[in-house]
């Protein structure tokens, strides 16, 4: 959707990178913008860009005269023939996080936890089958106002996709699913908005958070429609295998199979998220980060699903990097996934081995790959 910049609105999410006199882009696409966003664009006199057909919200984007008028006469010339767009496992993403949003308020409110409206937030987007692509992606959408809402969500996509590839059956995936929704429930019982904060938590605040699980776990354990093993899923997301984890320092053997699926899920997007007090980061560096940073303390057999899961940089993808520059997938490294040979394109016959460049990372795959003078703006 072509739209021109004065209607635009915080929300639109952008559908290609934005171009102003320079090889790097001014803003990335996925991004969704902000009044500062939006400030940025009139400065630098962008008079159009492209955007989503849905907000951030889940809404229909509705930008009247936004819409460029060929585009405009194409769609009047064509409306019967054009079927209607079906709906997208972002779409459809991007909806769970508006409904869980008015569920985890009514909670903060007092009401108590409805298994029967949790599970209509999830099932859903159980029944979709989203590409590696859409996963990699998924960070780009959470906002820092609202992070808790996408993190769940998204929590809630990764470790019912783990549990489908440890073989669990049907059932055993909805409760893992929804556990990984409800992980964070506790949250909304804390005495203070651990969100909101724009920088980090003071040590006492801290303390409180880490008692999020114990005051999630009370939440739920009358609640019907949940298991025992959803449960303790939800009571031990944040203990780590070596026993450095709280909310009672469990290790090893004592964590059940669901917490070592929703730690890994809550980590990785966690990591790739943009918080208020920290930039979203790569999900190719947060896996690399994860393998070394988080050896001992996550099950590694379970972070290796993680990885097949989401990491497809099959020979001929093409890639950014961290230092800008574009690079082809020449030959795959099975044992590191994230670190292949590249051919730099535009840069000669230069190969690089990520392997022997640690500084150097995959920034995104690169779907819908045009050389950049000839989108510049």
């Amino acid at each position: 959707m072509n739209v021109k910049t004065q209607n635009l609105i915080p929300g639109c999410i952008l559908a290609e990178d934005v171009y102003k006199r320079s090889n790097t882009p001014l803003l990335r696409k996925k991004t969704v913008l902000t009044e500062e966003h939006l400030r940025m664009l009139v400065v630098f006199l962008i008079e159009r860009v492209k955007v989503e057909p849905i907000l951030v919200n889940g809404e229909v984007f509705k930008p009247g005269e936004g819409i460029s008028l060929e585009l405009e006469e194409k769609e009047s010339d064509l409306k019967q023939d054009i079927p209607e767009k079906e709906d997208t496992f972002i779409d459809y993403y991007l909806r769970a996080v508006q409904q869980f949003k008015r569920l985890f308020n009514d909670w903060k409110g007092g009401v108590k936890v409805d298994a029967f409206a949790v599970r209509n937030v999830f099932l859903p987007l159980y029944e979709q089958s989203p590409t590696k692509s859409d996963l990699m992606q998924l960070h780009h959408y959470s906002t820092k106002q609202d992070y808790i809402y996408f993190h769940s969500v998204a929590v809630s996509v990764f470790s019912a996709l783990l549990g489908k590839r440890l073989g669990l059956k049907n059932g055993e995936v909805i409760q893992l699913g929804i556990a990984g929704l409800l992980a964070d429930c506790g949250m909304a019982k804390l005495p203070f908005n651990a969100f909101e904060r724009k920088s980090t938590l003071t040590s006492e605040q801290y303390e409180e958070v880490k008692k999020h699980p114990i005051i999630g776990y009370r939440m739920l354990e009358d609640t019907q429609g949940l298991t025992k093993n959803a449960l303790v899923g939800i009571l031990q997301h944040h203990e780590r295998e070596d026993g450095s984890g709280y909310p009672l320092k469990e290790k090893g053997s004592k964590l059940h199979k669901y917490a070592k699926v929703i730690a890994i899920a809550d980590v990785f997007h966690a990591m790739t998220s943009e918080r208020y007090y920290r930039s979203k980061q790569s999900p190719y560096k947060v896996i690399d980060s994860l393998k070394v940073d988080q050896f001992g303390k996550l099950d590694h057999s379970l972070l290796n699903h993680l990885i097949q899961m989401t990491v497809d940089l099959s020979i001929g993808r093409k890639v950014r990097l961290n230092n800008g520059m574009i690079g082809e997938v020449l030959y795959q490294n099975y044992q590191h996934p994230t670190r292949p040979i590249l051919k730099l394109i535009d840069e000669g016959e230069i190969l690089l081995d990520l392997l022997k460049h640690p500084e150097i990372v995959i920034e995104e795959e690169l779907l819908d790959f045009h050389r950049e003078e000839e989108i510049n703006v």
